[in-house]
Protein backbone atom coordinates (compact mmCIF):
# COMPACT_ATOMS: atom_id res chain seq x y z
CA UNK A 1 0.00 0.00 0.00
CA UNK A 2 1.08 3.62 -0.90
CA UNK A 3 0.28 6.75 0.81
CA UNK A 4 -0.08 9.51 -1.60
CA UNK A 5 0.59 12.87 -1.15
CA UNK A 6 -1.32 15.73 -2.57
CA UNK A 7 1.15 16.70 -5.25
CA UNK A 8 1.17 13.58 -7.16
CA UNK A 9 -3.04 13.80 -7.49
CA UNK A 10 -2.49 17.32 -8.64
CA UNK A 11 0.19 16.47 -11.03
CA UNK A 12 -2.45 13.60 -12.11
CA UNK A 13 -5.23 16.25 -12.95
CA UNK A 14 -2.91 18.76 -14.48
CA UNK A 15 -2.53 17.62 -18.40
CA UNK A 16 0.37 20.47 -18.64
CA UNK A 17 2.34 19.36 -15.56
CA UNK A 18 5.37 17.81 -17.01
CA UNK A 19 4.63 14.61 -15.10
CA UNK A 20 0.94 14.15 -15.73
CA UNK A 21 1.19 11.12 -17.86
CA UNK A 22 4.37 9.35 -15.71
CA UNK A 23 2.03 10.10 -12.13
CA UNK A 24 -1.09 9.12 -14.09
CA UNK A 25 0.43 5.58 -15.10
CA UNK A 26 1.38 5.46 -11.45
CA UNK A 27 -1.64 5.70 -10.05
CA UNK A 28 -3.35 3.05 -12.49
CA UNK A 29 -0.66 0.89 -11.59
CA UNK A 30 -0.88 1.23 -7.48
CA UNK A 31 -2.91 -0.87 -6.63
CA UNK A 32 -3.56 0.11 -3.19
CA UNK A 33 -2.95 3.61 -2.27
CA UNK A 34 -3.94 5.86 0.55
CA UNK A 35 -4.68 9.38 1.41
CA UNK A 36 -5.09 11.77 4.36
CA UNK A 37 -7.18 14.70 5.81
CA UNK A 38 -4.39 16.51 4.42
CA UNK A 39 -4.34 15.14 0.70
CA UNK A 40 -8.28 16.34 1.02
CA UNK A 41 -7.86 19.59 2.71
CA UNK A 42 -5.05 20.38 0.00
CA UNK A 43 -6.90 19.19 -2.93
CA UNK A 44 -10.36 21.13 -1.65
CA UNK A 45 -7.80 24.25 -1.86
CA UNK A 46 -6.43 24.08 -5.55
CA UNK A 47 -9.84 23.10 -6.67
CA UNK A 48 -11.81 26.09 -4.92
CA UNK A 49 -9.37 28.32 -6.65
CA UNK A 50 -10.24 26.59 -9.95
CA UNK A 51 -13.52 28.94 -10.24
CA UNK A 52 -14.63 27.93 -13.94
CA UNK A 53 -14.82 24.60 -13.06
CA UNK A 54 -16.35 24.65 -10.00
CA UNK A 55 -19.05 27.31 -11.22
CA UNK A 56 -19.88 24.76 -14.17
CA UNK A 57 -20.35 21.43 -12.14
CA UNK A 58 -22.44 23.03 -9.44
CA UNK A 59 -24.54 24.84 -12.37
CA UNK A 60 -24.83 21.35 -14.31
CA UNK A 61 -25.64 19.31 -11.14
CA UNK A 62 -27.76 22.14 -9.42
CA UNK A 63 -25.18 21.90 -6.60
CA UNK A 64 -24.05 25.23 -4.52
CA UNK A 65 -20.48 25.62 -4.41
CA UNK A 66 -19.72 23.88 -1.54
CA UNK A 67 -21.43 21.14 -2.57
CA UNK A 68 -19.45 21.19 -6.09
CA UNK A 69 -16.64 20.81 -4.60
CA UNK A 70 -16.94 18.17 -2.06
CA UNK A 71 -18.59 16.33 -5.40
CA UNK A 72 -14.87 17.30 -7.26
CA UNK A 73 -13.03 15.69 -4.15
CA UNK A 74 -15.32 12.41 -4.46
CA UNK A 75 -14.60 11.94 -8.50
CA UNK A 76 -10.99 12.50 -7.18
CA UNK A 77 -10.93 9.64 -5.03
CA UNK A 78 -12.70 7.37 -6.66
CA UNK A 79 -11.15 7.86 -10.13
CA UNK A 80 -7.87 7.46 -8.98
CA UNK A 81 -8.97 4.61 -6.36
CA UNK A 82 -7.67 6.70 -3.06
CA UNK A 83 -8.36 5.13 0.20
CA UNK A 84 -8.95 8.30 2.56
CA UNK A 85 -8.12 7.53 6.11
CA UNK A 86 -8.23 9.39 9.04
CA UNK A 87 -5.89 9.44 12.04
CA UNK A 88 -9.23 9.83 15.02
CA UNK A 89 -6.86 9.89 18.19
CA UNK A 90 -5.57 12.21 20.73
CA UNK A 91 -2.00 12.61 22.70
CA UNK A 92 -0.35 14.61 25.43
CA UNK A 93 2.73 16.47 24.69
CA UNK A 94 4.72 17.88 27.34
CA UNK A 95 3.13 21.43 28.83
CA UNK A 96 0.91 21.74 26.26
CA UNK A 97 -1.80 18.65 26.97
CA UNK A 98 -4.31 17.25 25.01
CA UNK A 99 -3.25 17.68 21.04
CA UNK A 100 -4.72 15.79 17.90
CA UNK A 101 -2.14 12.68 17.23
CA UNK A 102 -1.19 14.23 13.38
CA UNK A 103 -0.23 17.59 14.95
CA UNK A 104 1.61 16.02 17.79
CA UNK A 105 3.72 13.47 15.69
CA UNK A 106 4.38 16.97 13.41
CA UNK A 107 5.53 18.85 16.40
CA UNK A 108 8.01 15.78 17.20
CA UNK A 109 8.88 15.53 13.94
CA UNK A 110 9.65 19.17 13.47
CA UNK A 111 13.04 18.17 15.59
CA UNK A 112 14.65 15.79 13.48
CA UNK A 113 12.99 16.39 9.53
CA UNK A 114 13.25 20.17 8.17
CA UNK A 115 10.29 20.28 6.26
CA UNK A 116 7.75 22.84 5.11
CA UNK A 117 4.18 22.38 7.82
CA UNK A 118 1.91 20.48 5.25
CA UNK A 119 5.09 17.99 4.16
CA UNK A 120 5.88 17.24 7.80
CA UNK A 121 2.09 16.67 8.36
CA UNK A 122 2.31 13.92 5.40
CA UNK A 123 4.93 12.17 7.19
CA UNK A 124 3.04 12.13 10.38
CA UNK A 125 -0.15 10.44 8.74
CA UNK A 126 1.73 8.04 6.88
CA UNK A 127 3.91 7.03 9.62
CA UNK A 128 0.93 6.97 12.46
CA UNK A 129 -1.87 5.13 9.69
CA UNK A 130 0.93 2.13 9.31
CA UNK A 131 1.63 2.08 13.14
CA UNK A 132 -2.44 2.00 13.08
CA UNK A 133 -2.13 -1.11 10.99
CA UNK A 134 -2.64 0.14 7.37
CA UNK A 135 0.51 -1.74 5.63
CA UNK A 136 2.13 1.51 4.10
CA UNK A 137 5.09 0.48 2.41
CA UNK A 138 5.92 3.35 0.64
CA UNK A 139 5.65 7.44 0.46
CA UNK A 140 4.84 8.63 -3.48
CA UNK A 141 5.29 12.26 -4.12
CA UNK A 142 6.38 15.09 -6.49
CA UNK A 143 8.42 17.13 -4.01
CA UNK A 144 11.69 16.79 -3.85
CA UNK A 145 11.95 18.45 -0.06
CA UNK A 146 10.27 15.27 1.17
CA UNK A 147 14.40 13.77 0.54
CA UNK A 148 14.73 14.88 3.75
CA UNK A 149 12.48 12.30 5.90
CA UNK A 150 14.21 9.86 3.81
CA UNK A 151 16.05 8.50 6.61
CA UNK A 152 12.74 8.77 9.42
CA UNK A 153 10.23 7.05 6.97
CA UNK A 154 13.14 4.09 6.37
CA UNK A 155 13.14 3.64 9.92
CA UNK A 156 9.46 2.95 10.25
CA UNK A 157 9.71 0.31 6.73
CA UNK A 158 8.25 3.29 4.09
CA UNK A 159 10.14 3.85 1.17
CA UNK A 160 10.38 6.94 0.18
CA UNK A 161 9.31 7.23 -3.87
CA UNK A 162 10.43 10.95 -5.63
CA UNK A 163 8.65 11.00 -9.08
CA UNK A 164 10.50 13.69 -10.99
Amino acid sequence: MSYVDTSIVVAALDIQDPRHDKVLALLEKESEKIVSEIVLAELASVVARRDEIVSSIAEKLGLNREEAIITILLYILKRFNLKLRSVEDYTRLPLLGRIYKPIAMAVELSTQVKLRTLDLLHVAYAILLKEEGEPILKLITADHDFEKARETLKKMNIDLHVIA
